[in-house]
């Protein structure tokens, strides 16, 4: 009997237990919110941008963090600023030696795929890929084109999204040199008839 009363007076209150709580998670959330958008935005445009898997998991943990420094109690403000500046610092420390690094580039980002090439689906990247031809087919009709034979390639990019690529009639370097098919080759260096 006395363990469930220790029980019953221990709980939390369930709709309100102050305006102390209140004014916390308000003050938190606008201070929180506005260090994160300066960070942000000292940070530069490559944080803000599409997100591949590197940045998604990047930005589940600024919201993690974020979310626990205004709701849980044992999180100051300043344990939680310094947490964000921390994931961006990282963020930004690895996104430079991508840049820099093609090996690095590749397995933080990894490399886009070619799905369908010279009017051809690649079975073995679409399978891998977990991507239908119709997934492909509507990227070509959205890219303007009613005709598959007139699509050179297309391509799954890191951050998920398919671009349509069409032939040139002049020879050159093609945007395609880092695209690849799993298990097999690059594609052409140059392109042209």
């Amino acid at each position: 009997m006395l363990l469930i009363q220790q029980v019953a007076t221990t709980h939390q209150p369930f709709y309100f237990s102050g305006w102390y709580n209140i004014e916390r998670t308000v003050t938190l959330s606008v201070i929180g919110f506005a260090a994160l958008i300066v960070m942000l935005r000292v940070s530069g445009k490559r944080t803000l941008s599409k997100l591949n898997a590197f940045d998604f998991v990047f930005v589940v943990a600024c919201g993690s963090v974020f979310a626990a420094s205004i709701i849980e109690k044992d999180v100051t403000l300043l344990e939680g600023v310094f947490s964000l500046a921390a994931l961006i610092g990282m963020q930004m420390a690895l996104a430079e030696i991508a840049a820099r690094s093609e090996r690095f580039d590749r397995i933080i980002n990894g490399h886009p795929t070619l799905l369908f090439s010279h009017g051809e689906f690649i079975p073995r990247a679409l399978r891998k890929e977990r991507i239908t031809e119709g997934e492909v087919r509507a990227a070509i009709r959205e890219s303007g084109v009613t005709r598959v034979e007139d699509v050179d390639a297309v391509i799954l990019e890191n951050d998920g999204s398919l671009s349509v690529s069409w032939e040139s009639k002049r020879p050159g370097e093609t945007s395609l040199v880092d695209a690849r098919v799993p298990g097999g080759e690059r594609t052409r260096k140059r392109s042209g008839r």
